[in-house]
């Protein structure tokens, strides 16, 4: 009985020890990528802020970029995709951050929409082009809300032109990977329901 206890004893103490390196590492892979998305950030920030724009938001520019680049930069452990547009000869700044969203969703479909036309081609290459561009309108009808949500927005910046018009530039954070799997699906299941 002694020697299991002993055992399971050992078994715990080096399932601890393994877990709070394993732990450890990843805190040092967190402080390295915090570290690349800082310094891009500082640069970024400082380059902007030299071309007079300005942020909407209540935190500075500075950290903004930082939490943009640790989601978007690869070299930061960013897995998604940063998107940015820009309108110029902007009056209305609200007026602006709908039309640079809804220009985000469309350009965003857009690429959503090729995904699972190329998908449904692959799984049949029959089919005829008229028959494929009705497929993917009546899936995208049915789903664009929910592609729609893999588009957030992550921060705004503007500077005015002299002629008292701005110049606005949205960044958004896209998760395209978690949409292009689930274009897939839908697109498998439409097969499926087709046989």
């Amino acid at each position: 009985m002694k020697k299991l206890f002993f055992i399971i004893l050992s078994l715990v103490i080096c399932c601890s020890t393994a877990c709070y390196a394993q732990t450890k590492d990843q805190q040092k892979i967190i402080e390295k990528n915090e570290k690349a998305a800082r310094k891009l950030a500082k640069k970024m920030a400082k380059q902007l802020k030299d071309g007079n724009w300005e942020t909407t938001g209540a935190v500075d520019l500075e950290t903004i970029l930082t939490n943009y680049y640790l989601q978007t930069e690869p070299l930061c452990g960013g897995t998604k995709r940063g998107v940015e547009h820009t309108r110029n000869d902007v009056k209305k700044l609200d007026m602006a951050e709908k039309r640079l969203l809804l220009q985000a969703q469309t350009m965003y479909a857009q690429e959503v929409h090729t995904a699972m036309a190329q998908s449904i081609k692959g799984q049949d290459p029959m089919i005829d082009e008229d028959d494929l561009a009705q497929l993917v309108a009546e899936i995208a009808a049915r789903t664009e809300k929910e592609f729609n949500g893999d588009v957030q927005r992550s921060f705004i910046i503007y500077k005015t032109q002299p002629d008292g018009s701005m110049t606005v530039r949205a960044f958004y954070v896209i998760d395209q990977e978690n949409g292009l799997a689930r274009a897939r699906k839908l697109t498998d299941n439409v097969k499926l329901s087709n046989n």
